[in-house]
């Protein structure tokens, strides 16, 4: 890791240069409802630098919520089939969180230990994550439960922790410096030294190891019934979620032209389990609900040896029925 000062000042400047370096650069960005989201930007006047967490994560750069997986037409000649790999441009995701860029460390795994997902591969590539520390957090934080912290560096490229007139700055990839190298001249070397007073407090609200030893015995507690009560399965959660990885494939068109896509799904849907012959396993939203958290505290733990839970707290502020995921876990794991 490489350590570099920058002065709060300079910040604009450094943005700017990076979106005329010709990187699309998304941003956090104020909408006129008061909430927060990721979108494209044109300069650094656009970015919101107020704010706890965005409404959304900025997964939908390397997973996007609708995806053309390819397009194919027939004629005559034959059959010919394209896909848009080659249009995906380099990309700069600025102002994450910590815990969203630890996100993709997941996210990394899901789509490329087993087997490659070609499309994600792409995106990934040419996606440059610049995250900032946070300064404050809200009620819905946990990240400290799930062994992060408000300034950890794990899935960023560049961690930015404003310290007064200056800005400590993390490179922690090749990408990073790569980056900064965009307007090295605004830069100066730095020293390795303690984030703690700039830093939100977080308090841990529960032990992860103690919980991936009791949710191994909680699929049959009488608890998850009354963990879903409310649950209306609107997939609010799942769609804000930074790890959520459910998909469905659908094809639109006629035999002789058309487009597969991949759409974000989420397992608390209805029909996310119902088969063809109109069996359906997971019969009601307690048995959803439960599918949603074993699988973050305890399946993707097994098969991916990484808890798929950040601890954003999106989930909690999303949800229109007020389900609250750690006060969930911590009443089927006690």
């Amino acid at each position: 890791m490489e350590i570099k000062n920058i002065k709060s000042t300079n910040i604009p400047a450094f943005f700017d240069q990076m979106i005329k370096s010709g990187k699309v650069v998304i941003a956090p960005v104020l909408k006129k409802s008061g909430k927060v989201f990721f979108e494209a930007v044109q300069s650094y006047d656009q970015v919101s630098t107020d704010y706890i967490q965005t409404g959304f994560s900025a997964k939908s750069v390397v997973f996007p919520k609708v995806e053309e997986l390819f397009s194919f037409k027939k004629d005559d000649e034959g059959i010919e089939i394209t896909n848009n790999l080659h249009t995906i441009p380099e990309t700069v995701v600025w102002g994450l969180r910590p815990c969203d860029a630890s996100a993709f460390n997941y996210l990394t795994e899901f789509f490329l230990k087993e087997n490659p997902d070609t499309y994600f591969t792409a995106r990934k590539e040419k996606t440059t994550l610049i995250a900032i520390s946070c300064a404050k957090a809200d009620n819905a934080c946990f990240c400290t439960s799930v062994e992060l912290n408000p300034g950890s560096t794990s899935g960023s490229d560049i961690l930015l922790t404003a310290m007064g007139e200056s800005v400590y700055i993390e490179l922690i990839t090749e990408k990073g410096k790569a980056a900064v190298e965009t307007a090295a001249s605004l830069f100066t070397p730095g020293e390795e030294k303690s984030k703690e007073e700039f830093l939100a407090k977080v308090t841990s609200v529960f032990s992860m190891d103690e919980v991936k030893v009791r949710i191994k015995t909680a699929y049959d507690s009488a608890e998850w019934k009354h963990a879903s009560m409310g649950c209306f399965g609107c997939g609010a959660c799942a769609f804000a979620c930074p790890t959520c990885t459910c998909f469905d494939i659908q094809d639109e068109g006629t035999q002789d032209s058309g487009k597969r896509l991949r759409c974000w799904d989420a397992c608390g849907f209805g029909l996310f389990t119902k088969h063809t012959s109109g069996h359906n396993p997971r019969t009601n939203q307690t048995e959803r609900r439960r599918q949603r958290l074993m699988h973050k505290f305890k399946y993707s733990v097994e098969n991916l040896g990484i808890v798929s839970c950040v601890g954003c707290g999106r989930c909690i502020r999303n949800c229109p029925a007020h389900l609250n995921i750690f006060e969930n876990i911590l009443s089927v794991t006690k």
